[in-house]
């Protein structure tokens, strides 16, 4: 569903990284740089990054985030020093590069065409060292994705300790700027969950944004569109956070992620995820309007963080994840979110089955 490939950068005022491609075929992509900082492999969050839609195509190319085209055109950015950010496909060389603390380079393609990223062509990497160039080896694209190490609850050192939200209820969980390669484009809420008996699902609702169909480029912003993607995910409460990922019959691999594509809306636009075991997914897919998301089935843990993403607002849009500053207040996010605010309860399988996709939400 979605690809993030980070690339470790050392380099000082005389290196320069040449990034060459093709537009992928896929809804999102974009290209990011990070700087260090003091302890080993952390950062200091994105230095810069450029969307799609802000990346030039090469002559004789279009840049089907611009102007409505197939992908493939090529474009060309640089990473190099004594730039500023935000010029036409160039991003600023991080700054304070060593061995033990490198900067990053991430390259980042969400919803490819072909349903995996193992399709997507990967750009050519070039590091020039003064009159030195030589072209780096292309990695594997298909990676499993995690969430940063440290739990977004927990507040940095500089902070005021917050009382921890209850379960089931989404908020802002204010995660550290250091935590991971954040992506610039992402604002998320999210809501920690306890998995309930085998008898039961959760049931998560609310209204859906809208946004550009199918796993293609088209151009952005686009007039009635409220944001270029948006996903719910679930994600193991142990100390990695794994995104759930289950090994179906068949050798197919579910991650616990379903894109906006991939989400079922009853007749007012709503959406109603109802997460259960493996044993329960037959059942919870023959509800109408219902989309299965996963427990997972080798975790031991009841724990459960639920992250929903939004990428790259539109800015006319007013309910999205980025109005949500307050950090551990769900009645914040809920008052920012509108209709848009995602409604958790817990219900019966058997009642879920029998009344239909909006029984027992509160």
């Amino acid at each position: 569903m979605r690809s993030s490939l980070p690339a470790p950068i050392v380099g000082g005022p005389s290196t320069s990284i040449t990034v060459s491609g093709t537009y992928p075929d896929s809804r999102y992509f974009s290209l990011s740089v990070y700087t260090p900082q003091g302890t080993p492999f952390s950062t200091q969050g994105v230095s810069s990054s450029l969307p799609d839609y802000k990346i030039a195509p090469e002559r004789g190319s279009t840049n089907p985030w611009q102007h409505r085209a197939a992908p493939g055109g090529r474009f060309q950015v640089t990473v190099r020093s004594a730039i500023a950010s935000g010029g036409p496909n160039v991003l600023p060389l991080p700054s304070g590069t060593s061995a033990l603390h490198p900067g990053y380079l991430v390259y980042r393609a969400y919803l490819p065409a072909a349903g995996s990223a193992s399709h997507l062509k990967l750009p050519t990497i070039t590091v020039t060292q003064g009159s030195v160039s030589r072209t780096l080896t292309a990695c594997r694209t298909e990676q499993p994705v995690t969430m940063p190490k440290k739990a977004p609850s927990a507040p940095t050192p500089a902070r005021k300790k917050l009382p921890p939200p209850p379960p089931d209820t989404f908020y802002n969980p204010g995660l550290a700027k250091s935590a991971g390669l954040p992506n610039a484009d992402n604002s998320y809420v999210w809501a920690y969950l306890v998995r309930p008996t085998a008898q039961e699902v959760l049931v998560v609702s609310a209204k859906a944004p809208t946004s550009p169909p199918g796993s293609v480029p088209s151009p952005w912003p686009a007039p009635g569109e409220d944001m270029q993607y948006w996903s719910m995910c679930l994600y193991v409460g142990t100390s990695t956070l794994p995104v759930v990922a289950n090994h179906l019959q068949g050798g197919q691999l579910d991650y616990g992620c379903r894109a906006d594509d991939g989400t079922k809306l009853d007749a007012a636009g709503d959406y109603h995820y109802v997460i259960g075991s493996e044993t329960q997914r037959a059942a919870i897919s023959r509800v109408a309007g219902a989309t299965f998301l996963p427990w997972s089935s080798t975790q031991t843990t009841p724990l459960y963080f639920l992250l929903l993403r939004n990428v790259l607002v539109n800015p006319a849009f007013a309910y999205s994840a980025q109005k949500v500053v307050q950090e551990n207040s769900p009645r914040a996010a809920a008052t920012a979110l509108g209709p848009y605010y995602p409604e958790v309860s817990t219900c019966p399988l058997a009642t879920r089955v029998s009344k239909g996709v909006s029984a027992c939400e509160r």
